[in-house]
């Protein structure tokens, strides 16, 4: 089966009780320091061709960023990083200011990748306290975790009551089908990397073939 179509009201109640299902044994990492966020839709090229400054992004063809906007994002006031870097978290400082901003990789509706304690990364609190830039390629072997909170975005859209908005249905399950497209990226790559269920931080893994055959779900 390719697709799988269910009309709207149903679909909340299918990618928890999927997701639920596909769960394996718990998985703890402990070799990694940074979070990098990407998006759903990103993340298949991270896992292929590492983790990449924009400038490095357009040169490998991955992107094809205009000059104007490798213009406004060399402007690292507003975009710390610039064309030139890549942009890292660490969580759990206990040198913040008070009140100083610190960035939460943990978001509901983005990837985080856990990025291995071995490579170079130099702090910069203009934005965030806890943010850290690399200013060399991060190979997909320093990726030691890839983590998913969709279990956590489906229930804030159920706890908010917002089953007849079409739009953060359609969000939902763009990410979910992603997934697949994710662990499609693993397999061809034959990379060891976890994929991880985080929203309740219980650790717990996903099946990687199981999501690889899983089918596309269509809204009906």
């Amino acid at each position: 089966m390719k697709n799988i179509i269910l009309e709207e009201k149903y679909i909340l109640e299918y990618i928890l009780d999927i997701l639920n299902d596909y769960k394996t044994k718990k998985i703890t990492i402990n070799d990694y320091k940074y979070h990098h966020n990407t998006s759903y839709f990103d993340a298949p090229s991270v896992i292929r061709y590492g983790i990449l400054s924009l400038l490095e992004l357009n040169a490998l063809g991955v992107k094809n960023f205009s000059q104007e906007v490798l213009d406004i994002m060399s402007d690292t006031d507003s975009h710390i990083n610039g064309t030139n870097a890549i942009s890292l978290s660490v969580v759990g400082l206990k040198d913040l200011y008070h009140n100083e901003s610190e960035y939460s990789p943990y978001s509901s509706t983005q990837v985080d990748f856990l990025i291995s304690n071995e490579i170079k990364a130099y702090r910069s609190t203009l934005h965030y306290g806890n943010e850290f830039l690399c200013y060399n390629k991060i190979e997909n072997n320093n990726i030691r975790s890839l983590d998913i909170r969709l279990l956590k975005l489906a229930s804030e859209i159920k706890d908010n009551q917002r089953r007849n908005n079409s739009d953060s249905i359609r969000t939902l399950i763009d990410k979910y089908n992603q997934l697949k497209n994710i662990a499609i990226t693993l397999k061809t790559m034959k990379l060891n990397i976890p994929v991880r269920e985080m929203s309740n931080n219980n650790n717990y893994g996903l099946d990687i073939d199981k999501l690889s055959k899983t089918p596309k779900l269509v809204l009906k």
